[in-house]
């Protein structure tokens, strides 16, 4: 019989030793901070300090008529009780929780960077038992037994660490209740049953004075398990050194690595999930000279718990403790809690994927799909030399990080990743989720074993958290002197981003949004009142019935934030005081939207918005066109009309900046922020895009050398200060991601990649309801990209398109530097040709290029681009006669096809100017023909090219017809009148040439062109009957008085 209890107690021995063999301390196979940092020199032995643990209080005990225990546990396996003779006993009796004793001592290594790693990342565990003697069974209340650690699915007789139950020689012993007749049918055998537990953090201990504290610790009951036995169990402890465990040393920083979940997992894993493990190294990115490449351990985390995503705990757990228990069994989390939790909202969010990989995490259903779950943390400490190392690492990019799955062993490798850490070298980052793809290890017999589930699951992927509780590219606070108060010794847990704690500079932007969205609002209800035509709220209860509650929401945020700072009151005649001053100045400002428009977007104008923006878009565009083919005295009469007579002020405004600026007239779009009042837009998205480009372009022109040289360091900064004011717009981070790119500035790069491609799902900005840009006039097509363009290529376009449509051509050439490769060699002749085109960075040096093409439809339109184009590069440098013969390239085009000719309307119309000046008539005439035709109001243009043809080709009754179709533009322009009249003149129609003449001569101030006065003098007076109608009305007869004019 002895033989036989002491084989069963070898293989439990044996078994719980094996199952111990993951949970190895940093100190050991892990690996410490301090070992793959820093390879500590050799130095005088520090003094031990010893840190002493002493039971002062327990509360809300379970009701037990067993005795109850509590055992203390720390990985450091140091733990004494003070008693004269030695043991390694750490329990404390029931009757002994009054008497505060036994007092135990814990030994730390002064000033000892392991021994600090050690105690950071292994809590002390305090655990209460029930002690349940050996009793007969009919008097035994049994208990349902579960597994405490990972991976064993057999009810062990005693719950306790192996530890626990070693002799003081360090061997473990028989449980006492394997010796007498265990195997007696009459009786059951003694043992221990978990009730609770919890656990202490030690690094609180670390500090440049002696430690001396009451520390509270609760210990919480298995959430699973007798309902009597759910008890929350308080326990107070007084704990002190005699001396300090810091004294020449200083901790300043901490480490909190966490692996919260495996995605896209294979079923066979699943199977196997309390058997896996992870592993994280460092690794050097270049071989040594022997062709290897160091790697260095840092953490294991090893058991995960197969779950539905949405339905696992989002509580962050010790992974050192985790290990003692199965929590995916017993759903004891809150025995090992951090504090910190899992966002399940944003569990694919805010994650720095690895470049180029499509993850699937669209496809990925968190109410049905299931992952393999660990979320469990490692902690660590660094000092000061360690940083600059990891600095000089991250900065250099010299180490990437090692993920490497495992099955029970972490020899035994089925899967592996890499992750690259550089984003930690970008200025204030301190914290990132990686999502890293995990490859089969290349070894035959893993491929064999694991095989994927389904052909359409995407790559599995591991997230992984790393945080910094300082950045590590700047010089860190000691992190001691927060043990030594109580309220920052807190901070010490947990990890925060620190870019998303920045709070607003001033009260001022806050006050600025609560204005912006008054206006939003009731700009809204006042489109809807007219729009629908209401008369009374009844007529708009369903619109009202919500708008009401949020305006009452708003005038509250109003008064609270502007109102009753300006005003304080006191007295309820004050208050009604200011709400009586409120309601006019609110009044007031409502009464300006309703001739206005919001100044939130140009789209929101409600009085005649829709014909004026139309007419103000299609004048603008009538004079960029004529500034384009040199027609710039009839575009300054046309500009000044429209600033003279225009109704909405915000709007000329606006359209007049983007021309500025698509102009390269930096000085004069710049005047558009002097006015906040006047202009409204200032600050608002596009218009401060612009201004990025304004500023920049003006240092750059500076007359100041030191100005100059300061432009593009000056354009950075103010693009980060965008991008942290504008953090759901993509645009200036991607600009940022190529300015990086071009400097090959790795730590910047993954920073903007994360901010920009978590903004993929996020509705972009769109700059509607704007004359046609430059840009558009130049290549109105978007070209496709090819089929081997990545998702990050895709959405560089949009971004390449808005910085060319509001002027910023060099930020343009920037990004689509980056998105080149995704086009044809034409098609990215021809966006870089325009670019510098419009840009006027078109000189002698400049190589016109024609690529071939085929006989297709496609290939007809590419070689009429080639000629639209390279005509206009020749145009820029004033090479007139070669600009001319690539336009006549376009007079082949079909006349069915509009599309196309609208396309090259700006080449078509210079060739018509371009002819008329050189007296070719015919050809301007086939050229205007060639432009396409729209109504009449929008094509004065056209219609006044053409008819200037017509005329010098002498078809005057066409000429007419032409010209007269520019009368209907609401502009006045005298040079068509003039026209006009001397057509009807030359026609013999007296009284229609004066009607013409009156209306050209209408207001003096504005001269007429020379060729006007030389068409006049080309007449012969003695041929035309001043006297006589010759209009077809023989009793109309013109009288002197009607000369007068002439």
């Amino acid at each position: 019989m002895e033989k036989t209890n002491r084989s069963k107690g070898s293989v439990v021995r044996s078994s719980r030793i094996s199952k111990q063999r993951p949970t190895a301390t940093p100190a050991s196979n892990e690996g410490s901070m301090a070992d793959v940092l820093v390879q500590p020199k050799p130095k005088p032995k520090p003094p031990r300090v010893f840190l002493y643990i002493q039971l002062n209080e327990t509360k809300m005990l379970p009701e037990s008529e067993h005795p109850l225990e509590l055992h203390l546990y720390h990985a450091k396996n140091s733990l004494q009780k003070m008693q004269e003779h030695y043991t390694t006993e750490t329990i404390i009796y029931q009757h002994e929780f009054a008497i505060q004793r036994p007092v135990f001592a814990l030994g730390v290594m002064q000033d000892d960077m392991e021994d600090m790693n050690v105690f950071s990342d292994n809590p002390l565990v305090i655990t209460l038992y029930r002690r349940v003697p050996r009793l007969p069974k009919r008097g035994a209340k049994e208990r349902p037994k579960e597994a405490d650690l990972i991976g064993d699915t057999t009810a062990t007789p005693l719950d306790v660490p192996a530890e626990e139950s070693a002799s003081p020689d360090g061997v473990l012993e028989e449980p006492a209740w394997y010796e007498g007749d265990a195997e007696e049918g009459g009786f059951t055998e003694g043992h221990l049953e978990m009730l609770s537990r919890g656990h202490c953090d030690l690094l609180q201990l670390f500090q440049r004075r002696r430690f001396i504290s009451d520390i509270t610790v609760y210990l919480y009951p298995e959430l699973k398990g007798p309902s009597a036995d759910q008890t929350t169990t308080c326990t107070v402890w007084h704990m002190y050194s005699i001396l300090p465990i810091l004294k020449e040393f200083n901790f300043t920083n901490l480490a909190f690595v966490t692996l919260e979940s495996v995605y896209n997992v294979p079923e066979v894993l699943h199977q196997m999930a309390s058997e896996l493990g992870l592993s994280i190294s460092f690794r050097a990115r270049v071989p040594d000279e022997r062709g290897d490449r160091l790697v260095v351990p840092l953490c294991t985390f090893y058991g995960f718990g197969s779950e539905v995503i949405s339905e696992q705990n989002t509580s962050i757990v010790w992974e050192n403790i985790k290990r003692d228990i199965n929590p995916f069994r017993s759903y004891s989390f809150n025995q090992m809690d951090t504090n910190i939790r899992v966002k399940l909202q944003r569990v694919f969010r805010l994650l720095l994927w690895e470049k180029d990989v499509d993850f699937g995490s669209n496809s990925i259903d968190i109410f049905t799909d299931l992952a393999l779950v660990n979320n469990s943390m490692h902690r660590y400490v660094l000092n000061e030399e360690m940083r600059r190392i990891l600095e000089a690492a991250v900065l250099h990019n010299s180490h990437e990080l090692l993920l490497q799955l495992y099955h029970e062993s972490p020899a035994n490798v089925l899967y592996e990743g890499v992750l690259n850490p550089s984003i930690f070298g970008y200025p204030d980052v301190n914290y990132c989720r990686f999502a890293s793809t995990l490859n089969p290890y290349p070894m035959d017999s893993t491929k064999s074993l694991v095989k994927r589930g389904t052909l359409d699951m995407g790559p599995m992927f591991a997230s992984v958290k790393i945080c910094f509780f300082q950045s590590i590219v700047q010089r860190n606070e000691n992190l001691d002197k927060y043990n030594e108060d109580l309220l920052k010794r807190a901070k010490l847990l947990r990890c925060f981003d620190h870019t998303f704690l920045i709070e607003a500079e001033d009260d001022h932007n806050l006050l600025l949004e609560l204005y912006r969205s008054f206006d939003d609002l009731i700009s809204d209800m006042i489109a809807v009142i007219v729009k629908r035509d209401l008369r009374t709220m009844a007529e708009g209860q369903d619109y009202f019935c919500c708008q009401l509650a949020n305006l009452n929401n708003l005038l509250l945020k109003i008064c609270g934030c502007d109102f009753n700072i300006r005003m304080p009151t006191k007295t309820n005649l004050e208050f009604r005081a200011m709400l009586t001053h409120m309601y006019k100045e609110l009044m007031e400002r409502i009464e300006r939207l309703l001739a206005a428009c919001s100044w939130e977007s140009v789209c929101n104008c409600v009085v005649n918005f829709e014909y004026e923006q139309l007419h103000m878009i299609h004048l603008m565009e009538e004079v960029r066109l004529m500034c384009l083919i040199g027609e710039r005295e009839l575009a300054g009469q046309i500009f000044e009309d429209l600033r003279d007579s225009n109704s909405h002020q915000l709007l000329f405004n606006f359209y007049n900046f983007l021309n500025s600026l698509e102009n390269a007239k930096f000085r004069q779009a710049s005047r558009y922020f002097r006015n906040p009042v006047g202009g409204g837009w200032v600050g608002e998205y596009f218009p401060s895009l612009g201004k990025l480009y304004i500023d920049y372009m003006l240092d750059l022109e500076s007359e100041d050398e030191e100005r100059r040289l300061q432009a593009y360091a000056s354009m950075i900064a103010s693009l980060r200060e965008f991008v942290a004011k504008n953090t759901l717009d993509l645009d200036a981070y991607v600009l940022l991601y190529c300015y990086y790119k071009r400097h090959d500035y790795l730590p910047g790069m993954e920073f903007t990649r994360l901010r920009f491609e978590n903004l993929y799902g996020v509705p972009r900005k769109n700059l509607a309801g704007t004359p046609v840009s430059l840009f558009e006039l130049f290549l109105p097509e978007e070209f496709e990209q090819s089929s081997a363009s990545t998702m990050m290529h895709v959405k560089f376009y949009p971004v390449f398109t808005t910085f060319a449509r509001i002027g910023a051509y060099g930020f343009a050439e920037v990004v689509f530097d980056e998105i080149q490769s995704c086009f044809t060699a034409t098609e990215a002749y021809l966006v870089t040709s325009t670019l510098k085109i419009l840009q006027r960075n078109i000189d002698e040096t400049f190589k016109v290029m024609v690529f071939p093409t085929s006989k297709s439809v496609a290939g007809k339109l590419m070689h009429h681009y080639q000629a639209h184009i390279n005509g206009n590069v020749e145009y820029t440098r004033g090479r007139y006669d070669e600009a001319m013969r690539y336009f006549r390239e376009l007079l082949t085009i079909e006349e069915e096809e509009e599309e196309e000719r609208e396309y090259f309307k700006v080449s078509l119309m210079r060739l018509g100017r371009l002819a008329f000046d050189r007296g070719d008539y015919e050809l301007a005439n086939q050229a205007y023909d060639k432009c396409p035709q729209h109504c009449n109001k929008m094509n004065f243009l056209v219609s006044y090219g053409k008819g200037l043809a017509l005329y010098y080709l002498n078809r005057l009754e066409e000429a007419i017809l032409y010209l007269a179709r520019c009368t209907e533009v609401e502009v006045f322009v005298p040079d068509v009148w003039g026209y006009l009249a001397i057509s009807n003149l030359r026609l013999h129609r007296n009284k229609t040439a004066l009607e013409c003449w009156k209306m050209a001569k209408m207001y003096p101030e504005m001269f007429l062109h020379d060729r006007i006065y030389e068409e006049l003098d080309k007449i012969n007076y003695s041929d035309i009957h001043l006297l006589v109608d010759d209009d077809g009305n023989p009793a109309e007869v013109m009288k002197k008085k009607d000369f007068i004019a002439l």
